[in-house]
């Protein structure tokens, strides 16, 4: 719909526009009169003929206001404090306020057969995202979401004179401190006017985009120019007035529409859609309104017009609907039954996938999916990420393996330094697996284009349609391009407008593309049809890195290292509770998939990132906590369980392994009280040695386990006597020793020397020093929590004062020294540790962070010649150049990884680990692992917190494969756990495996109850790049092993052997199995 008011700036834009048209256009003559003059004549008559589209506006005298969140009308009755009256020049809100406005509105005479609407403005401008917003009711009953876009909402068809209808609306103010007015008016629709002013708009809005060596361009404008022509504006709204409005029309009608309209050359296939961030400059309870208000715009809408389709992903906004407005979830549930709404996306929310892990994205896909199927009985064909920060190159297999088809984004026009040379193309993973992929390329249209952005929150209007095609780099392979429009990231949605618009370009105007309103689904399923086994259809090999918001693998640590420790936790838990199920206990999964559905809302693009405002990540914070305190509890109660079934004679330490190898590792446990000397006995009867150690006032006590099983335990007995061992470990304030390295430090805290005893060699190169803290100025040209600009390193301060150096501990199994730190207002204590048993160097770090806009790495200048370094992603590792020679090279100025980066040449390479971090840089040798960024907008305090993380040298003969690397990285971050027993009658051994594997390069990653049965679970994948043959063995027979997919679909039935089944593996290939197992039955 048109409004006065609300097309006034769109009005002198198409004005503009227009005169910016006329001065590219030379001046062809005809009839002596210049042809660029007569397109400023139709476009001046087409704003005055929008004037007409309002027939009249009658003001809302007052409202009655009550402050508050109230979710429905009979909220706002119930509260107890009175109604106050609002008229037009009073204010209202404040940053983050509510209130519920309510008044009476009766339909005039005038108004009598006109369609009416009611229009709400509230004095602002600006970006809708966070300015003040509205969900409207009538007559008690939530009719569509207002805003900035969405200004008027149709009260009905045919005006009733003396029809009175109560208005309700729950305002939000939005993120800003200025208190907003709020004005209202009922408004009539002139129909005749309106139809025959989209009619020429839209035609003109092409013409505006024509080259005028295009003979459409002429034929066009002739046209456009009579049917203008035939409208006599003398006296508006009279009878001569209407006639002329008719005559105008059909002519129009006549040789436009159907003689010179209707080509099927070239197609737009477009979807309704709103983009909806989970969170960003809002909190996920304000989401919630986002996604009630859009939706019901959606359907209000459909209401309206038969043509309109819609689609939106993320299952987190539907079951907020659900939750708090069931009635509009019935009618979204009737709408998808139609055909007419697309639930679809594939994941639960629309995930970060550089930080997250490999498993995460396979629940964010089987929640996603699960979801919509039970829900709305439909099963997700795409993945559905427009506005994700890059894409990991393990996704290809996760969508293979997940029954996705298709992928679509559009982040990657974003790019910085490279634009990306296909639009519709294979991507292939690092396993092989391939998927086709498009991007959405609208934008609006430009003679010359200036860049290669696009964007998902399209306006459907000519210019971009016409745009989208433009901007297509596949025009040989295929003629169609997807676009979804609508307003974008705060929600909105489609307008009125441009559905009038598409309803238009859908005839098929000359040099446009025809619009087809129809669902992604429908368009990729033509695609795919389209470019199988055509020669020329591209592949894309390996990750899809967005060169741009790089600082996002780093900004809000917090986040980063609560979501690592999180996924790590359920990880356990449901090893754990897997194991405590076949001892005959009930499996917690409705507790598991609360704390996992926690988890992946949190993995939103904009929250783990960094890139949201303070008061998302306040509430993150408690979300954390609930998560994590309930992922200890499951795993305690599961413990208890099995170790109650574990024969245990005398006091013992169990230690739990819930790794997929066997394992020697530090593991610590709390002392007795009444122990004074504990002391550790081996099967075998060998003494163990033991330290102890003061944590929280509580006595812990270390040792070296050697040989704890695969997803399993070993028992070691514990007496109370004292033993003598020695130590292999020197420590002074400048000086660490072990076995393996010999350490040297100077007075700044870094260190001199790293000699590498087993491997006879410097680590570090020569002249140069390890675990430089560097501070460097943070200053993006935009972006600020997002980016890290590739000019960051012309400003660099060494983190170089210290205040103390310290003796922490000297054990017969580990040793430290702890060493404080400040940098300007901020502290650090770094403690340097080795271990006798361990060949890795561990800095645990703990940073009081008050510093803003300066960024913070750790640099280890290694002397290893590499042109390539290896950094894990999710379920494997990539390869990426370490040197600057091309300019996508240099785009890759920092990368993610995950546990580990390394860099290695013949015989010989070093690995950085960590337990929380993500950005890395690597390059002439030089390992730098980012610890902190701390930019300010929009959280001006992002990161000015207490910080506690653990990052590892990890030197070693052979590249990173030889050195199990990536076994080493998931021992740093899943430490074994102990419990100490007094004794147990229970009938399990005091070793055991629940399940292992004879694969040194498969990772079993994964062990849990089937999601919709009592059979055991089992994921593994490859991580080597290498072929191999597996045996995997249970501690239990088993009576059927069938392979599955991701979603644990059965794929194909595994023979097994007893206890055992094998299996092929190829390179970096993710392996799903179900084991079927008799459980155990507790008394």
């Amino acid at each position: 719909m048109i409004t006065g008011g609300v097309e006034a700036g769109r009005a002198k834009a198409l004005s503009d526009h227009t005169k910016s048209v006329v001065l590219k256009k030379a001046p062809v003559m005809l009839g002596g009169m210049a042809m660029y003059f007569l397109l400023e004549h139709v476009s001046r008559i087409a704003r005055e003929l929008k004037g007409y589209v309002v027939s009249e506006a009658v003001p809302i005298e007052e409202f009655q206001v009550k402050e508050g969140n109230f979710r429905r009308p009979e909220d706002a009755d119930k509260e107890a404090s009175g109604w106050t009256r609002f008229h037009p020049e009073m204010h209202w809100g404040g940053r983050d306020c509510h209130a519920w406005f309510r008044a009476e509105a009766t339909i005039p005479q005038s108004f009598a057969g006109m369609p009416v609407a009611i229009s709400v403005q509230t004095g602002d401008e600006g970006w809708d995202a966070i300015n003040p917003q509205f969900i409207l009711y009538i007559d008690g009953k939530i009719v569509q979401g207002l805003d900035l876009n969405h200004r008027e909402a149709i009260l009905c068809e045919r005006g009733e004179p003396g029809r009175t209808y109560r208005i309700d609306l729950k305002a939000y103010s939005g993120m800003r401190e200025a208190r907003q007015s709020l004005h209202a008016e009922l408004i009539a629709f002139d129909e005749k006017v309106r139809k025959l002013y989209y009619d020429i708009a839209v035609p003109l809005g092409v013409l505006q985009n024509l080259s005028i060596d295009d003979k459409v361009w002429f034929d066009m404008l002739l046209v456009l120019n009579e049917a203008l022509n035939r409208v006599d504006f003398r006296r508006p709204r009279s009878s001569s007035f209407y006639r002329s409005v008719n005559s105008a029309e059909a002519y129009l009608e006549e040789e436009l529409y159907r003689k010179m309209c209707g080509h099927e050359d070239v197609f737009a296939t477009c979807i309704g859609h709103t983009h909806i961030d989970v969170a960003w400059l809002w909190r996920i309870a304000q989401t919630r309104e986002k996604a009630a208000g859009s939706f019901a715009t959606a359907l209000k809408l459909m209401d309206e017009y038969p043509e309109y389709v819609f689609m939106s992903s993320q299952p987190q906004l539907y079951k907020f609907v659900k939750e708090d407005y069931p009635a509009l979830y019935e009618e979204i549930r009737q709408r998808v039954r139609e055909g007419r709404w697309e639930p679809e996306g594939s994941m639960w929310v629309e995930a970060d996938c550089n930080v997250v892990s490999g498993e995460s994205l396979v629940r964010q896909i089987m929640f996603g999916k699960r979801f919509f199927s039970e829900e709305f009985g439909v099963d997700n064909k795409i993945l559905w990420l427009p506005d994700v920060f890059g894409y990991s190159a393990a996704l290809p297999q996760i969508m293979r393996k997940s029954g996705i088809d298709y992928f679509m984004t559009t982040k990657i026009s974003w790019n910085q330094f490279n634009k990306l040379p296909y639009d519709t193309f294979m991507w292939r993973g690092i396993d092989g697996s391939e998927v086709l992929t498009h991007f959405i390329t609208t934008r609006d249209y430009e003679e010359s284009p200036t860049s290669w952005f696009t964007t998902y929150n399209g306006d459907l209007k000519p210019s971009q349609v016409m745009g989208a095609w433009q901007r297509y780099q596949q025009k040989a392979l295929n003629n169609d391009v997807l676009i979804s429009y609508g307003h974008g990231d705060g929600g909105g949605g489609t307008t009125r407008e441009m559905i009038e618009n598409g309803l238009r370009m859908a005839r098929g105007i000359p040099g446009c593309p025809r619009v087809r309103m129809e669902t992604p689904r429908s368009f990729f399923g033509r695609l795919d049809k389209t470019v199988s086994g055509n020669k020329r259809l591209p592949t894309w090999v390996g990750e899809l890195y967005l060169e741009f918001h790089r600082g996002t693998y780093t900004s809000m640590g917090r986040n980063k290292r609560a979501n690592r420790k999180s996924e790590l936790l359920y990880g356990d838990v449901e090893t754990l509770s897997s194991f405590a199920m076949l001892m005959g206990a009930d499996y917690p999964q409705e507790d598991i998939n609360r704390g996992w559905e926690g988890i992946l809302t949190n993995q939103f693009h904009d929250i783990l990132p960094g890139s949201s405002i303070k008061e998302v990540y306040d509430d993150s914070r408690e979300d954390y906590d609930g998560i994590i305190s309930s992922g200890h509890e499951l795993a305690r109660k599961a413990l208890d369980i099995v170790v109650s079934e574990i024969g245990v004679d005398s006091m013992s330490v169990v230690v739990f392994n819930t790794l997929g190898y066997d394992r020697d590792d530090v593991v610590e446990f709390t002392v007795p009280e009444n122990l004074e000397h504990p002391c550790v006995v081996d099967s075998d009867g060998q003494v163990i040695p033991c330290q102890v150690a003061t944590l929280d006032e509580k006595r812990i006590g270390l040792f070296t386990a050697r040989g704890v099983p695969a997803k399993g335990y070993k028992t070691y007995t514990l007496l109370g006597r004292a033993s003598e061992v020695s130590s292999g470990l020197t420590v002074n304030s400048f000086k660490l020793e072990n076995a393996y390295f010999e350490l040297q430090l100077d007075e700044k805290g870094t260190l001199l020397s790293i000699y590498d005893k087993v491997n006879q060699r410097q680590v570090l190169k020569k002249g140069e020093c390890g675990n430089r803290l560097l501070a460097f100025q943070d200053m993006p040209a935009n972006w600020q929590n997002w980016d890290i600009d590739i000019s960051y390193q012309e400003k660099m301060w060494e983190v170089d004062r210290v205040d103390k150096t310290e003796i922490l501990e000297v054990g017969p199994v580990r040793a430290g020294i702890r060493i404080h730190k400040t940098f300007l207002d901020s502290k650090i204590i770094q403690d340097v540790l080795i271990y006798s048993d361990i060949p890795r160097i561990d800095f645990r770090t703990y940073i009081d962070w008050k510093e803003s806009q300066i960024l913070l790495k750790a640099a280890f200048p290694v002397d290893v010649n590499a042109e390539k370094a290896t950094y894990e992603i999710q379920f494997g590792n990539v390869e990426r150049p370490t040197h600057w020679n091309t300019l996508w090279d240099v785009a890759r100025f920092e990368v993610c990884g995950h546990r580990w980066a390394d860099l290695s040449e013949g015989g010989y390479g070093v690995s950085l680990m960590n337990d929380c971090k993500y950005g890395y840089d690597i390059k002439d040798g030089e390992i730098r692992l980012t610890l902190l960024k701390s930019g300010i907008d929009p959280n001006p305090v992002a990161d000015q917190e207490e910080h506690w993380f653990t990052y590892s040298l990890y030197p070693h003969g052979g590249d990173w494969k030889a050195a199990s690397t990536v076994k080493a990285a998931y021992s740093l971050n899943v430490p074994l756990r102990a419990r100490v027993v007094r004794s147990s009658a229970g009938s399990l051994p005091k070793t055991l495996s629940m399940i292992r594997i004879d694969a040194d390069n498969v990772m079993l990653e994964t062990v849990k109850k089937a999601e919709s049965s009592d059979e055991i679970v089992v994921r593994l994948y490859e991580f080597e790049n290498k072929r191999a043959d597996v045996k995997a063995e249970f501690f239990r027979e088993l009576t059927a092993v069938s392979e599955c997919d991701l979603l644990e679909n059965e794929i194909n039935r595994v023979s097994q052997q007893g206890s055992a089944f094998s299996f092929e593996i190829r390179p970096y290939e993710i392996k799903t199995f179900k084991l079927k197992v008799i459980p155990s039955h507790r008394c």
